[in-house]
């Protein structure tokens, strides 16, 4: 007895230190899920002690000369999943885990390429800014130039070049499809977009970890956009209570947030396409991507530029906040100032 449970605490505290070693890292997933999303997978038992195990490869005695538990049906799972691979008789981790060092040297590279790209973009950034503050929209103006552009139009032309891979759930990769890495340390700051979609219609929300503003529910945004599709204001009495104190639309249900026609007829949408088509012409023709994670030769161009681009983007964000070219919303650079009703700066619509 005495064995067994010098057996269980010895394996509680190699679980609580590896956790307290892993704490600093950030995970990452651009793609779109399936049956499982990556960190659900990871989530469960150790896995996660797993993956860092196997990040240079291993065989089964491999694992169990350096102490890491495992069972053949954890690793079948993280090989069906396209965590991990298994080559003969070693498994392999699947997906980049970027140690400090690593993450010190990429962070030193994307911000140079942010200090390059910032001054291309003053011109249009101005034009924009401008349009937004003549149409009332002066506090969209940070989730506008990052959700819709940086983290929204840029993305979709990428895509439309075929410079990153399309993330389609497919009969080969039924759990997850897309870029998925962990990188450490995690940012004093990042912020990334949440969108629901119905017809040609989306609704995006602009979000922090840093926030304490949020929408309490995704499932009824989607209403209040089917809603507002359907009869051009919100209507129904369940939509008005659930956001009520967010002030997205007025007593009539006309919307007080951003509604954008992507088409040239929207001057929002030609000044914000103008900006993405210059950021992602230098991604395309100005960086060797040879050069970028070296270490990493698993990884394809496109999934290279999806790490890289992660990154530029907000170090674009901190050299214009830095330059005083754009300022955060009260829920991200004052949370405890933020009320219910700051919500509305962090939300738009897109009409396609």
């Amino acid at each position: 007895m005495i064995v067994l449970a010098s057996l269980v605490v010895e394996s509680v505290h190699s679980q609580s230190t590896f956790q307290e070693k892993i704490k600093g890292y950030d995970d990452i997933c651009f793609c779109n899920v399936g049956l499982a999303h990556p960190m659900e997978i990871l989530g469960l038992d150790n896995n996660m002690e797993i993956l860092f195990a196997l990040k240079t490869g291993q065989t089964l005695h491999g694992l169990d000369n350096i102490g890491i538990k495992y069972t053949r049906s954890q690793l079948k799972l993280m090989v069906l999943s396209g965590l991990v691979e298994k080559t003969d008789s070693i498994y392999q981790t699947r997906i980049p885990i970027l140690s400090k060092n690593e993450t010190i040297q990429l962070r030193d590279e994307t911000s140079k390429i942010a200090k390059e790209i910032v001054p291309l973009l003053k011109e249009d950034n101005d034009r924009l800014f401008k349009t937004l503050n003549s149409q009332g929209l002066q506090k969209n103006s940070y989730s506008l130039f990052f959700a819709f552009v940086l983290d929204g139009l840029v993305w979709d032309i990428l895509e439309q070049d075929n410079d990153i891979e399309a993330t389609y759930i497919a009969e080969d990769k039924p759990f997850w499809n897309g870029t998925f890495w962990m990188i450490e340390p995690k940012r004093e700051f990042s912020c990334g977009t949440n969108s629901l979609s119905s017809g040609d219609f989306s609704i995006s929300v602009n979000w922090s970890d840093n926030s304490k503003i949020s929408v309490l529910s995704y499932k009824m945004l989607r209403e209040f956009l089917d809603d507002y599709k359907l009869n051009g204001r919100v209507t129904k009495p369940e939509i008005f209570k659930a956001f009520e104190k967010n002030d997205l639309f007025s007593k009539t249900g006309v919307l007080q947030i951003p509604v954008i026609k992507a088409d040239s007829s929207n001057v929002i949408y030609m000044q914000s396409k103008s900006i993405a088509l210059k950021v992602v012409d230098y991604l395309e023709n100005r960086i060797d991507y040879s050069l970028i994670l070296p270490d990493y030769s698993g990884l394809t161009k496109g999934q290279k530029i999806t790490i890289l681009y992660h990154e530029i983007m907000w170090d674009i964000l901190d050299l214009m906040e830095e330059k005083g070219q754009i300022k955060k919303p009260i829920a991200f650079s004052d949370p405890e100032a933020a009320t219910s009703e700051d919500l509305k700066d962090l939300i738009f619509i897109v009409k396609e």
